[in-house]
C-alpha cells in the first residue's frame, strides 16, 4: 500500500463515500474534529479519575547526600482517597463507558488513517496534534498506562 492523494475514497462505511472535492474538505474537517475529540476525551477521563478519588500515589527513593552516603529518604505522595471497592459504583461504570468510547474512537481513527488517502491522514495527525494542544496541558508529566494508539 502507498498513500495517495485524491478526492475519491470511502471512509469507514460504505455510506460515507466521498468523490468530490467539497465532500473531501468536508470529511477531513470532520475526521479533524474527531481526533480533537479524542484528546479531549482522553484528558476528560484523567480528569475524572482525580475528581472522584483515585488514589494516585509516589513513592520514590531519593538520595541524601551528606556524611552519610547510605541513607535514603521515601517520600509518599496521595491524593483523594480510596475508591469504593465495589466494582458496581457509579464512577467506575461511567469511566467503563468512557473506556468503549476511547477505544471505539481511537479504532476509527487508525481505519481512517488505514485508508491511506493523503488528505485524510494529515487530518488525524493535524487533529491529535491541536488537540493535544488544546487539552494536553491539562495532563501531569506521569506516565498514563491507559494510553491508546491513536
Amino acid at each position: 500500500m502507498a498513500f495517495f492523494f485524491s478526492k475519491k475514497t470511502v471512509i469507514l462505511f460504505e455510506g460515507w463515500s466521498v468523490d468530490t472535492v467539497g465532500g473531501m474538505i468536508g470529511s477531513c474537517i470532520a475526521v479533524f474534529i474527531l481526533a480533537v475529540l479524542y484528546e479531549g476525551l482522553k484528558v476528560s477521563r484523567e480528569m475524572l479519575k482525580r475528581k472522584y478519588g483515585y488514589v494516585m500515589s509516589v513513592d520514590m527513593d531519593t538520595k541524601v547526600y551528606g556524611s552519610n552516603q547510605n541513607q535514603t529518604v521515601t517520600v509518599t505522595e496521595t491524593r483523594g482517597h480510596i475508591p469504593r471497592s465495589k466494582i458496581c459504583n457509579l464512577h467506575h461504570f461511567i469511566q467503563s463507558l468512557l473506556h468503549i468510547v476511547q477505544v471505539t474512537l481511537s479504532y476509527f481513527l487508525m481505519l481512517i488513517f488505514m485508508t491511506y488517502n493523503g488528505w485524510l491522514c494529515i487530518a488525524v495527525a493535524l487533529g491529535a496534534g491541536f488537540g493535544y494542544f488544546l487539552f494536553g496541558w491539562k495532563l501531569s508529566k506521569i506516565v498514563d498506562i491507559n494510553e491508546h494508539c491513536h
